[in-house]
């Protein structure tokens, strides 16, 4: 993960009394004078959304025990995100100037940076309706039965999310650390939730809410005030002994405090020095937001190489590995996503484990990328690989081709249910489903959402009206004449081929699709890396070979997650038959649509060379009534906006809360279009970079569709049609 954007300095007396009684006016004042790198901006406390009200909160049925969510929710996939050891986490408070603790890790504050709270492993069994678990959940498919995790280590009751990872070995280092360390798993940013009438909808799966930049932040300010701000360090060091049972050496911890917040802060310099050589900065992800693979490129090619005495790079032209933050997208749902032939919103990862290795490296999995030494092989890593192919197979379960009963379905993790969620507000009409209005929104899902997301997952009326046009058909009609299915077998598993349509068709926006196949990044000849010829002769991938110093971000990523998997299995003496099942039956091999053969012409010569061809993959549309906001990037608050052609979609609205519109199906949005957002939510401008909310519009005059413009993909629907439409996808 980044560093922090956190600068900590002495404040006067008198900035103290003003950021004491009105820390966000002022912080706003200096935001407006001097922009994100004032001082002052830096080291004032954001303000955050005030904790909703909450009376009672409810899980979904999606076919998990409850044993297995709440094992996903707090299960270490081997990450250090938070950067301060797990007892520090604890101990530390809020970064807000206050008389008294105020603990970092309460739950109405974390809930104010989007977490959702979670029951103690200790007291889980009184605990847990208060959080959602009520009675008996639904059993779950027999494919599901064959494995129940006992409960994860969530001691301190830490949110949906948070790891506690104990006994790690640094493998920089080969030492094993002192002090257990805190982490993010993946449902930090893949569990949902909804609020209407002061209940909580939770699902999981479903796309988040978090604020991951301001957590960053909010975890440097809060060292910085422990160590600047007087009779703060002496509370943290008594709430620290409190909590280890012993005293501690009160004179090494403020040492410990400072050393961390130098290395923070001197990351944070390094980073801002480099970005203003490029004279670039990083965007403001803000709320349920992530510009997550460059992110990980920057974690992986720059934060890695940082020398952790000195904070220098070993060579100076690493600092062109780092990248701006400036596409950043909605956290995807990933109910279904182990049956995608093509994962990510670019179509850009094939095999599930590199997919999740690379995941957790990007949130900070600790990995040797400096110097081979005994004990300490290069490319060996924190990750937990074991964990990952556990919640690879939860999501999954067995292949859908080969179910119980003999009906062809998911029998993992499903989708969440509208009906499931109705049945907690009996009687409010705003919920209600209307029969007459699906009918006919069902044949217009076929008209005009077929081409590119197939069939529904389940639903057996259209399958018995439109049985060519099922999503479980191998082969549908009108892919059939491009050579296309729409399932492939690979091995002993059948995959989901989504429809991957060119960026030039579907008109969003470009930001995302282009990190992948325009970042390049520098590889020290000391790691041995030739990423072409190594995915050639691991996977058989038929890359093309380029004479170049510096290589495609997306190639030399897989690179190394690959080459961090095989340090896990060489590591753990790992069978040939297990190293099978754990990688699955697809290669490390990138998409061929993404990296295609060309001509070019150089020094009077004509040769072959990588070129790109951006496009995004559109995804089945089970479960999208509980994914808003909606495009790659988040710029459209609900489904009845997604319907309207592009002109008309809110230019602005406020992201952060989580209270939800049944009617429009989304996030509630300004009553005027000048409203402006509560306080600490942020306010969503399509007109910034990365946040453009064209395109996937239904306005075309012209019948056939291959004559409409790019981002144009259907005609202009009537106020019923867009009724009967969203009341069908309420469905799925």
């Amino acid at each position: 993960m980044a560093a922090l954007p956190v600068a900590i300095v002495a404040i006067g007396v008198t900035g103290i009394g003003l950021a004491y009684f009105v820390p966000d006016k002022l912080r706003n004042i200096a935001l407006k004078i001097g922009g994100a790198t004032s001082i002052v901006a830096q080291v004032l406390p954001a303000t955050l959304p005030e904790p909703s009200k909450i009376e009672q909160a409810y899980w979904l049925p999606q076919n998990w025990t409850w044993q297995k969510r709440y094992w996903f929710h707090h299960t270490s996939q081997g990450t250090t995100t938070i950067p301060v050891p797990y007892e520090w986490f604890l101990a530390l408070e809020r970064p807000e100037l206050s008389l008294s603790h105020h603990s970092l890790r309460d739950d109405d504050y974390l809930r104010r940076l989007g977490f959702i709270p979670s029951p103690s492993s200790k007291g889980f069994a009184g605990d847990a309706p208060r959080y959602g678990y009520h009675g008996e959940e639904p059993k779950a498919d027999p494919a599901q039965l064959d494995w129940q995790p006992g409960l994860p280590d969530n001691p301190d009751g830490l949110p949906v999310g948070f790891a506690r990872l104990r006994n790690a070995v640094d493998p920089t280092t080969g030492e094993q650390d002192t002090a257990d360390q805190l982490g993010l798993t993946c449902a930090a940013c893949h569990t949902g939730h909804l609020e209407y009438k002061n209940v909580s909808i939770r699902f999981d799966g479903g796309p988040s809410m978090v604020n991951l930049g301001e957590v960053e932040r909010a975890i440097g300010l809060s060292i910085g005030y422990t160590l600047k701000i007087p009779g703060r360090f002496s509370r943290f060091a008594s709430r620290l002994e409190e909590i280890q049972g012993h005293p501690v050496d009160r004179s090494k911890l403020r040492d410990d405090l400072q050393h961390t917040l130098d290395g923070i802060f001197a990351q944070k310099e390094l980073e801002t020095q480099f970005l203003a050589d490029q004279k670039a900065d990083h965007l403001d992800e803000g709320f349920g937001r992530l510009d997550a693979l460059n992110r990980i490129g920057n974690q992986v090619f720059f934060t890695n190489f940082l020398d952790k005495k000195s904070g220098a790079l070993p060579d100076p032209a690493l600092a062109g590995n780092l990248a701006r933050h400036d596409a950043p997208v909605s956290f995807p749902p990933i109910w279904d996503t182990p049956y995608f032939l093509w994962a990510q919103y670019d179509a850009s990862v094939f095999n599930e484990l590199v997919r999740n290795a690379g995941e957790a490296l990007g949130v900070s999995a600790r990995i040797n990328m400096t110097t081979a030494a005994p004990g300490r092989p290069l490319f060996g890593s924190s990750v937990k690989m074991e964990n990952l192919v556990r919640f690879e197979e939860a999501l999954r379960g067995t292949d859908p081709f080969k179910a119980s009963g003999g009906a062809t379905k998911f029998n993992g993790l499903l989708a969440p249910k509208w009906t499931d969620a109705h049945a907690k507000f009996p009687g409010d009409a705003a919920w209600a489903i209307d029969a007459k209005l699906v009918k006919k929104g069902r044949d217009l899902y076929r008209a005009h959402c077929f081409e590119c997301h197939r069939g529904p997952v389940d639903d057996a009326e259209f399958d018995q009206k439109y049985p060519n046009d099922s999503f479980w058909k191998a082969e549908n009609p009108d892919r059939a004449a491009k050579n296309e299915k729409n399932w492939i077998a690979i091995g002993d598993r059948h995959y989901f081929n989504g429809v991957q349509v060119p960026l030039s068709v579907v008109g969003t926006d470009r930001q995302q699709s282009r990190v992948l196949i325009e970042r390049r990044v520098h590889l020290p000849a000391s790691l041995g890396l030739a990423p072409i010829d190594d995915l050639n002769k691991t996977g058989g991938c038929g890359l093309l070979h380029e004479e170049v110093s510096d290589v495609p971000f997306v190639l030399a990523l897989m690179d190394v997650v690959g080459k961090s998997i095989e340090q896990w299995y060489i590591a753990n003496g790992t069978s040939e038959e297990l190293k099978r099942q754990m990688s699955g039956p697809r290669q490390n091999c990138q998409n061929p649509r993404v990296f295609v053969a060309a001509r070019a012409s150089s020094n009077g010569k004509d040769r072959e060379v990588l070129a790109a061809a951006p496009h995004y993959v559109a995804r089945p549309l089970d479960g999208v009534w509980a994914t808003a906001p909606y495009l790659h990037n988040g710029s459209v608050p609900t489904l009845r906006d997604m319907l309207l052609p592009q002109d008309r979609r809110p230019r602005s609205f406020c992201v952060g809360s989580r209270e939800f519109d049944p009617v429009n199906v989304g996030l509630a949005t300004k009553a005027g279009k000048d409203d402006a957002c509560a306080a600490g939510l942020t306010d969503f401008d399509v007109s910034r970079l990365g946040n453009s909310n064209r395109g996937h519009s239904f306005e075309g005059k012209e019948t056939d569709i291959a004559k409409l413009p790019s981002g144009v993909i259907g005609p202009e629907l009537t106020d019923d049609e867009r009724r009967s439409l969203i009341e069908y996808l309420k469905t799925l």
